[in-house]
């Protein structure tokens, strides 16, 4: 039986006099369980000897790392040089499709991500590498579509300012798309314009789909810790560490990482809350809509590995696979394709990675004690397909698949407040049962643990088009449309309201910048946002004039779902 590894730090001299007191390399053991004491252990030794370096770096200027100048600017990784370019941002360079981990591919497919191989040369790092492998979908509307997808895809991308002694803030963006699609080189998420107001900015790609989450009992024989899944979830914290390994040659301070993400990557942001193997690589968290909080389904991107152990033996079957070798030696794409666009696997309560139901884990403090901001957007189930496909039929029985016998008290409340037609309805319904309440719960529960800032985005006016199922306009404050605004990357569409989209703009990413420097969002020039109370009811309101505290909305509809769960924590909010 093959094992299965995962990285360890050890200290490794390079030929370089200056680099060899700063770099380590990986290389591979046997992967095995850590104790909570023997993590904390490890990780406060390797603070001590990280301080050394981070003083060192502050103090000796950058020669040694700026090799190259102007429009190629080299940096010299624990992996060998790499070669950036200029942005169109005065002086922030762009350094693109850096490899965090070994390709994925072959015997590595459904494995823990391996490190880099080294190379000799400047290696080229202009240009994205591929994006995940993922499916096409039927009636999905996207505004952006890859151009390059391959297995071969964990690799970052990284948006610097001059390097001049200083260290600047980490901000890492994590990816949306339900786990199943994605990708680091959308144009939304280009990092050059937050790198420009002084941080370093950083995205990273991670396996989805059939290829990123997996389960199958053979794939959990071959693990020491009697797992399988949440193989993307294992590149996010690779990459994590390759940030605290590198990010000081880029000018970033690897002590000061914010990791931030929409949708699945706000999920992603919940799951690295509670995962102990992210514990110290990342010091504040930022999740837009989304956390893996409540009645564990594939509506919340949260499952159990016995359930989904069965699911992948059936899969495996309709692939005509008789082993786990078999299945790795099937093309990519044939998986991808034939799985579709699904939700059988995603990450699931392993009992190792993600040890506990991760609301149970922040409830009882098994947590990282660190500040976060936390919400959702009014509109978010506008550019999904309904709640029970549209008819009052199907949303009857879906409301009743969620909200048993308290089904028909949230149909009266959708009906008083003039919700509209069945469709409409289902939508409200989905957003809530995805969205919303997960986002409200996820500021509770955190604001009890270190602090949290809660916000609602109600800005109807979106500089892009949203990936949607949905076509045709008054989409309002959908999933996805404070992204632009969040990120400095609006396109001003509308003439007609670029004033109030640039005001926007500069106070949502204002707040987001000042909170990855001091772990507050408020500075100088943007209205004072409180930090969040539990009980108090209010978060702070993104529309169309300034930002204000405001009511948690649909207060009514997230107490009646979390009473159907079994959890009364909105009702605490």
């Amino acid at each position: 039986m093959q094992q299965e590894v995962c990285w360890v730090q050890r200290s490794l001299p390079l030929v370089h006099p200056v680099t060899s007191f700063l770099r380590r390399s990986w290389r591979w053991e046997p992967l095995r369980l850590v104790s909570d004491l023997d993590y904390h252990a490890r990780g406060s030794k390797m603070h001590d000897s990280h301080c050394t370096r981070r003083t060192f770096l502050a103090g000796a200027g950058t020669a040694f790392v700026n090799i190259g100048a102007g429009k190629e600017p080299v940096r010299r990784i624990s992996t060998g040089l790499v070669k950036g370019r200029a942005t169109a941002e005065p002086r922030v360079s762009a350094w693109l499709g850096i490899p965090f981990a070994a390709p994925p591919v072959g015997i590595l497919r459904w494995r823990p991500p391996q490190p880099p191989q080294p190379w000799t040369g400047v290696r080229d790092a202009t240009h994205f590498g591929a994006s995940p492998c993922a499916p096409s979908m039927p009636g999905l509307s996207l505004d952006y579509s890859p151009d390059r997808m391959s297995e071969d895809c964990l690799t970052l991308n990284v948006w610097a300012p001059p390097n001049d002694g200083r260290l600047r803030p980490v901000m890492v963006w994590i990816f949306g798309g339900a786990f199943v699609m994605g990708s680091s080189a959308n144009p939304r998420y280009d990092g050059a314009r937050m790198a420009a107001e002084g941080v370093v900015f950083v995205s990273i790609n991670y396996r989805v789909g059939i290829l990123g989450s997996y389960v199958h009992p053979e794939l959990s024989q071959e693990s020491p810790a009697g797992v399988s899944g949440n193989y993307g979830l294992m590149d996010q914290i690779a990459a994590l560490r390759w940030i605290k390994e590198n990010i000081a040659v880029f000018g970033g301070d690897p002590d000061n990482v914010t990791i931030f993400g929409q949708s699945a990557g706000a999920f992603s942001v919940g799951f690295h809350l509670v995962m102990p193997q992210s514990r110290g690589l990342f010091h504040k968290g930022i999740a837009q809509s989304g956390a893996p909080l409540g009645r564990p389904s594939s509506n919340i991107l949260l499952g159990r590995q016995a359930e989904m152990s069965k699911s992948g033996v059936d899969f495996a079957r309709r692939m005509g696979a008789g082993s786990i070798a078999e299945m790795r030696r099937t093309d990519a794409m044939k998986l991808v394709k034939t799985y579709g666009f699904n939700w059988l696997f995603y990450p699931n309560i392993d009992g190792w990675l993600i040890p506990d139901h991760p609301y149970d884990m922040m409830a009882t403090g098994r947590c990282a004690n660190v500040p976060v901001i936390a919400g959702h957007n009014h509109d978010e189930g506008r550019i999904f397909p309904p709640l029970g496909n549209g008819s009052m039929t199907g949303l009857r029985t879906a409301l009743s698949e969620n909200y048993g016998t308290l089904a028909s008290d949230m149909l009266r409340i959708l009906e008083e407040q003039n919700v509209g037609n069945p469709a409409a309805m289902g939508q409200e319904a989905f957003g809530d049962i995805v969205f919303n309440w997960n986002s409200v719960a996820l500021f509770t529960a955190m604001a009890r643990v270190s602090r949290s800032y809660a916000y609602r985005f109600d800005y109807a006016h979106a500089s892009s088009q949203p990936d949607s199922f949905v076509s045709g306009e008054g989409l309002g404050a959908y999933h996805g449309a404070e992204i632009d605004f969040a990120l400095r990357t609006c396109r001003f569409k509308m003439p007609e309201r670029r004033a109030e989209q640039e005001y926007l703009m500069r106070n949502l990413s204002g707040y987001w910048l000042n909170f990855a420097r001091m772990s507050t969002p408020n500075g100088p020039g943007l209205p004072y946002w409180p930090a969040y109370q539990p009980g108090s009811g209010k978060v702070f309101r993104f529309g169309e004039g300034e930002p204000v505290l405001d009511d948690i909305a649909f207060r009514d509809r997230l107490v009646l779902l979390g009473r159907a769960m079994d959890n009364r924590i909105v009702e605490q909010s």
